[in-house]
């Protein structure tokens, strides 16, 4: 029997260890000090300390993604564990399994508060944004709800959990067998026989069936049933945000992918598929399927829905086949019975418009690239530096993608073979997740190139983050598109014609920053410069920042703004704006 005898805070790091935790990220605080203090001391773990709570709640997301283990992040009470939530949040809303610590004070202190120092309703705050929160009030129970966190955030749609610990009961002695429970396993879960006749049946009648992959099918290992799938039956095909690299884009069935952000391909094929396949895609803002009423649902138009989470099947999108089941296996039993009988249905001069009508939208994007800036023919537009990014970059780094006009434009042009080389936040649509993500993708890949790409807001939102990186010597590679504004939000201004608005940003050399962080800093002039700049950075051996002056570039898809996740906000620019306008 493998006994712990010890404290409460020595059983939780058993447990974690037992299931697989490896990295542990977070702020110093005292009311978890021996948490702190055992997995700073065991050689198993990689501890590591940030400059804010939040970027630690990105690490630990970070490294639930890029490591195949269970991120775990911890925070003070307080002002500790509210400086957290976004990081968590995050997570919550991109189904990333990891685990919270959050220390508290005095067990007969709280629940109800008696207002000490720093009180918070921790489990309160935390409820909305995790899969499950509790409290470990008794020693006898905390073997109990730890093992319970972690299949929690393991099981079914994966998620964060939380556990708030009173600093009393932290050091409180407690025994426990470890060999009492065994180490997380996953249950496969297929759906019935009947069940999996009735999508095959659909598909193979359909004239113009799509594929759709989401975030799910990553998670459940299922890249190469899909892609199995698409191959055999050459329907056209297309992913999610969380999705991207699912499917190769030199694949002849490849109409674009991220959703919105895929292109006109993709857009035309939501609109005009008689049958979609979506499997673990939840049809968040970014795909443009039943977002009424610009892209509502055609007539007759079927949906076949497939998750690990019954709960999620119709929530956003009403579905004529909903299947449970784990992507992975549930692809596999397709591909087999797809496999057996006479020709498809498919309408091949369908799928062959698609294909023109995302190479049409190809090449719109190249042409915005080799657009010169008026009035300064010098600075690369965003979409130029986007593409020379693109041209730059190692096949076998790992991408992050921070948010804003950035990542519309680094998403058109950085399109990966493999999803696991690609990292972005479409779930809570963060910015400044960038760097935190970069310095836990490098803590987990130590030898491998790791790139952030981010605006000059969302960079400065974690920048202090260089410290972190600079302190544990992760050679992360940083660019930033800088074009001192909130982009994103540069056309509302305009439109107000509003010159305080709030979307002008001060002109920062982030090059000056990183080097008073200890890290390499360069401007680069121009998109002629980036290869080499690049490969300067690379061999400083420190946590680099290329610092891109660019300006902002309206994109193609920028409508998703006004006709899906603004629709029905009046907003109305003053007559004067108006008449300006017309």
């Amino acid at each position: 029997m493998a006994i712990v005898d010890g404290t409460v805070s020595d059983v939780i790091l058993a447990i974690l260890k037992k299931h697989g935790v490896r990295y542990f990220c977070g702020l110093p605080a005292a009311q978890i000090g021996l948490v702190m203090h055992g997995a700073s001391s065991d050689p198993a773990f990689k501890y590591v300390t940030t400059r804010h709570e939040e970027a630690a709640g990105h690490m630990a997301h970070a490294i639930s993604r890029t490591s195949g283990t269970l991120g775990v992040c911890f925070a003070t009470v307080g002002p500790g564990a509210s400086n957290l939530v976004p990081g968590v949040a995050a997570a919550f809303a991109d189904n990333i399994p990891m685990v919270v610590i959050t220390g508290q004070n005095q067990a007969a202190q709280v629940d109800p508060s008696r207002d000490q120092l720093q009180s918070l309703d921790q489990l309160g705050l935390y409820r909305a944004i995790t899969k499950w929160s509790a409290s470990v009030h008794h020693a006898e129970r905390a073997a109990e709800l730890t093992e319970r966190a972690v299949h929690m955030a393991l099981s079914g749609r994966p998620g964060p959990v939380h556990l708030d610990i009173p600093c009393d009961v932290g050091t409180f002695p407690c025994r426990y067998d470890l060999a009492s429970v065994p180490p997380y396993t996953a249950f496969r879960y297929l759906p019935s026989p009947a069940e999996l006749d009735r999508v095959v049946t659909a598909l193979r009648g359909a004239r113009r069936p799509l594929l759709l992959a989401g975030g799910g099918v990553v998670r459940s290992g299922g890249v190469a049933e899909f892609r199995k799938l698409v191959q055999l039956t050459g329907f056209p095909s297309t992913t999610t945000m969380m999705g991207r690299g699912t499917v190769a884009p030199e694949d002849d069935s490849y109409i674009g992918s991220g959703g919105a952000i895929g292109g006109k391909g993709a857009l035309e094929a939501m609109q005009t598929a008689d049958v979609i396949l979506a499997v673990g895609c939840k049809f968040s803002t970014w795909t443009l399927v039943d977002k009424r009423p610009r892209f509502a649902k055609p007539a007759g138009q079927k949906i076949i829905q497939l998750d690990i989470d019954p709960a999620v099947i119709g929530k956003t999108v009403a579905v004529d086949i909903g299947l449970v089941g784990d992507a992975a296996e549930t692809l596999r039993a397709l591909a087999n019975q797809m496999g057996e009988g006479g020709p498809f249905a498919l309408d091949v001069g369908w799928r062959n418009k698609l294909r023109q009508t995302y190479l049409a939208y190809r090449s719109e994007v190249d042409q915005i690239a080799n657009t010169k800036v008026v009035g300064a023919p010098e600075l690369p537009n965003e979409a130029t530096l986007a593409r020379a990014l693109a041209a730059t970059l190692p096949r076998d780094a790992l991408v992050v993608i921070d948010g804003g006009q950035t990542m519309m434009w680094t998403s058109t042009f950085y399109r990966p073979a493999d999803p696991a080389a690609v990292l972005s936040e479409p779930g809570m649509g963060h910015l400044g997740f960038g760097l935190p993500f970069a310095n836990a993708a490098k803590l987990v890949h130590p030898n491998r190139p790791v790139v952030c790409v981010a605006g000059d807001g969302a960079f400065g939102l974690t920048v202090q983050e260089l410290e972190t990186a600079a302190r544990y010597h992760l050679n992360t590679v940083c660019i930033v598109f800088n074009d001192s504004y909130w982009g994103m939000y540069r056309p509302l201004a305009e439109m107000f014609q509003n010159k305080n608005f709030g979307t002008k940003l001060t002109d920062v050399n982030f090059a000056r920053v990183a080097e008073g962080f200890g890290c390499w800093g360069e401007q680069v002039a121009g998109v002629d410069a980036l290869p080499a700049a690049y490969a300067r950075a690379v061999r400083s051996g420190k946590p680099a920042v290329l610092d891109v002056r660019t300006v902002y570039t309206p994109h193609p898809m920028d409508f998703i703004w006004n006709e899906v996740i603004l629709q029905g906000v009046h907003l109305r620019p003053p007559a004067a704006a108006q008449d300006v306008a017309a």
